[in-house]
């Protein structure tokens, strides 16, 4: 199967009334529904796609004088994808900036479109493609 996840940040601001009253219920330049919107491919052909909610992820990689770091992020949820060779893909999102979530399955390919709603309440850290972390949780060292 195929598996396209999109993310897309709300903006707290977007007005629906003033978007019937003056754009026929769509958004204008002065009143947008989305701050911005990442859409990824997960590469390969995917045999397991799975949820993890209320769990922990682990940040890891290596500081500019190569020296590695790991950092353990609390309360998140991790979209998960295995492909046929057994690699692992994983989207970590911590769970306050998640406002909404869906998926959408194809009957006959079982391709997967899963779209995450992120709330513009908190700040939050994107380091890396597909990692939305709450700024009170990524390590100050990594700022």
């Amino acid at each position: 199967m195929k598996v396209t996840i999109t993310i897309k940040l709300v903006n707290s601001q977007f007005n629906q009334d003033i978007a019937m009253a003056i754009n026929d219920g769509e958004e204008s330049e002065d009143n947008i529904k989305y701050l911005w919107e990442d859409e990824f491919e997960v590469k390969g052909e995917i045999t397991s796609f799975k949820i993890k909610n209320n769990t922990t992820y682990q940040l890891e990689g290596y500081l500019p004088d190569d020296s590695k770091f790991s950092y353990t992020i609390p309360d998140v949820t991790i979209v998960e994808c295995i492909d046929v060779s057994g690699n692992i893909s994983q989207f970590p999102i911590s769970k306050r900036l998640i406002k909404s979530t869906d998926k959408t399955e194809d009957a006959k390919t079982k391709d997967v479109l899963f779209s995450i709603l992120l709330t513009d309440k908190y700040e939050h850290e994107n380091p890396m493609d597909g990692a939305y972390i709450l700024k009170s949780d990524f390590p100050k060292d990594l700022v």
